[in-house]
């Protein structure tokens, strides 16, 4: 058989930190992940989607978003999806699943208790339901014990793994050699948004769309085929994200083109479809740091999202940059002294900083101006 393996999704995640464009982007591409999810099962000729947990962000998510969610799920009548709660949405969320229960499709099934759900005559779920946001016990205990014949046993988990840790700060309780011990085939995890894999029989499928910048693998689902109860899965990723997350750290140095290193580090293509967050560390002078944030200015809006951090990025001290922002006057002064602050001799590195920043600035607003 096979099935696709995907979990948090998080649908009507509020992404605070964006403007209101991007929000709402990035909301609109998780709930087409559902559809990219359907139609990767199909290309697969998979049978069943299991969702392991974090179907949606919040105990009460929007009923829009609710109702979008079964809707696209019931136009994939011919696919199996079995919803299991997670950690954002828990059985603790009454309501949500009373409602789901009542206006789901046929073709949905819902894991909300610890019970053996059998798929035809080949197949047995074994789900373990976190109860609350964080129940503080391996829920899949009862694994071990359940009889399920000559069925393939897959079982199905929200959370972290003993050892291993949670994506959302969760007790990790679940054992890593869970599989093993009660006999599974497959053991279907979801709660860190990345694909890992912990033993053969054990993965974490990842969010289907990226979600942060930690740099996880690409964002997708796994297609995993079980030739045989008790044969070792073929698990085959799946790439679902619209979106393209790109932490780029940089170091500089001074006497480097740094506004040419930055574009060397940057995709030429798909721009539009890639938020990035730039953090510059090292040493560049003052000019060459004015370059460096005309270039990021430049190139915002290239990507759908850009966010620059330069506070990281010292000053490599040369006199005669302050040349560049006055020979004289208030403004010389202000920026002699606020060189002065940038000596860590007797200073904190907190201090030295603002001051670098400072100073940074009042070039760069110095630059901008034009010429008396």
């Amino acid at each position: 058989m096979r099935f696709l393996h995907t979990a948090d999704l998080h649908l009507a995640k509020p992404f605070g930190r964006f403007d209101a464009d991007t929000q709402a982007a990035l909301r609109t591409a998780r709930l087409g992940a559902l559809r990219r999810l359907g139609d990767a099962a199909r290309t697969g000729k998979a049978e069943l989607i299991l969702i392991a947990g974090d179907t949606f962000d919040a105990e009460a998510p929007p009923s829009k978003v609710v109702r979008r969610a079964l809707d696209v799920m019931s136009e994939f009548a011919d696919l199996l999806w079995v919803l299991l709660p997670g950690n954002h949405d828990s059985l603790a969320a009454v309501d949500l699943w009373e409602r789901i229960e009542r206006d789901k499709p046929d073709n949905v099934i819902l894991a909300l208790t610890p019970d053996i759900i059998e798929i035809g005559d080949h197949v047995a779920i074994l789900p373990a339901p976190p109860t609350v946001r964080n129940p503080g016990v391996d829920l899949t205990n009862w694994m071990t014990d359940a009889q399920t014949g000559q069925r393939s046993r897959i079982g199905l988990a929200h959370g972290g793994i003993l050892d291993f840790g949670s994506e959302e700060g969760t007790v990790a309780v679940i054992q890593p050699d869970r599989a093993e011990q009660s006999k599974l085939d497959y053991l279907a995890l979801g709660d860190w948004h990345g694909q890992k894999s912990i033993t053969p029989r054990t993965w974490y499928s990842g969010s289907p769309e990226a979600d942060s910048f930690k740099g996880h693998s690409q964002a997708g689902a796994l297609l995993v085929e079980i030739a045989a109860p008790g044969d070792v899965p073929q698990v085959t990723p799946v790439p679902i994200g619209q979106f393209d997350w790109r932490l780029l750290a940089l170091d500089f140095f001074a006497g480097t083109d740094p506004a040419q290193q930055l574009i060397e580090a940057l995709p030429a293509s798909d721009r539009d479809k890639m938020l990035v967050r730039f953090e510059a560390s090292g040493r560049l002078g003052l000019l060459e740091q004015s370059q460096l944030r005309d270039t990021c200015n430049r190139i915002v809006d290239d990507f759908h999202y850009f966010e620059m951090i330069l506070d990281g990025l010292g000053i490599e001290q040369a006199v005669d940059d302050l040349d560049l922002i006055a020979t004289g006057g208030a403004l010389r002064a202000a920026a002699d002294s606020l060189f002065e602050a940038t000596d860590l001799q007797g200073r904190t590195a907190e201090d030295v900083q603002i001051a670098q920043i400072a100073l940074t600035h009042l070039f760069h607003v110095a630059q901008q101006e034009p010429s008396q």
